[in-house]
């Protein structure tokens, strides 16, 4: 077997034994934390609380990067909000958002509590008409599945 094929079976070898992939992948950056489920809860002007599903998609990684940005599909897979966290500090920042094409947008703050991952978070502000927001953001402690959530 020449010296080349050799070092590519070995190098592909251990790229499935650390399970890495050989092949097209998803575009995802690089240390970028894996999509995951994101509740937004906001009030408005028409009715009480409305509760936005999704998965979120992020260009960076939570809790390592100063900045990272991300996009929120709903469940039907429709882009529906861009945003920014911002660390302020090893478990808490802040947070901005637009959604539904400038419906509504909203800013506040995170904290990371006992118990939840890196990934795992509640985030609360308010709205651009001064109205509540709650983000939840992974599956934070204390937030069980199927649960109905006010700002």
């Amino acid at each position: 077997m020449p010296v080349i094929t050799r070092a590519r079976a070995f190098g592909v070898a251990v790229g499935l034994a650390l399970g890495l992939s050989t092949g097209p992948s998803l575009a995802q950056p690089e240390g970028a934390t894996r999509p995951g489920p994101i509740i937004i809860v906001y009030r408005d002007d028409v009715s009480n609380v409305r509760q936005l599903k999704g998965t979120a998609h992020y260009a960076g990684a939570l809790g390592r990067d100063a900045s990272v940005s991300f996009t929120v599909d709903n469940e039907s897979g429709e882009h529906v909000c861009n945003g920014t966290f911002t660390s302020e500090g090893r478990r808490n920042g802040k947070f901005s958002l637009t959604c539904l094409r400038g419906l509504f947008s909203g800013t506040g703050t995170y904290e990371q509590k006992p118990g939840d991952r890196r990934n795992s978070f509640v985030a609360r502000g308010q709205t651009a008409q001064g109205l509540p927001i709650m983000l939840v953001v992974g599956r934070p402690a204390g937030i069980t599945e199927g649960q109905f959530l006010s700002p």
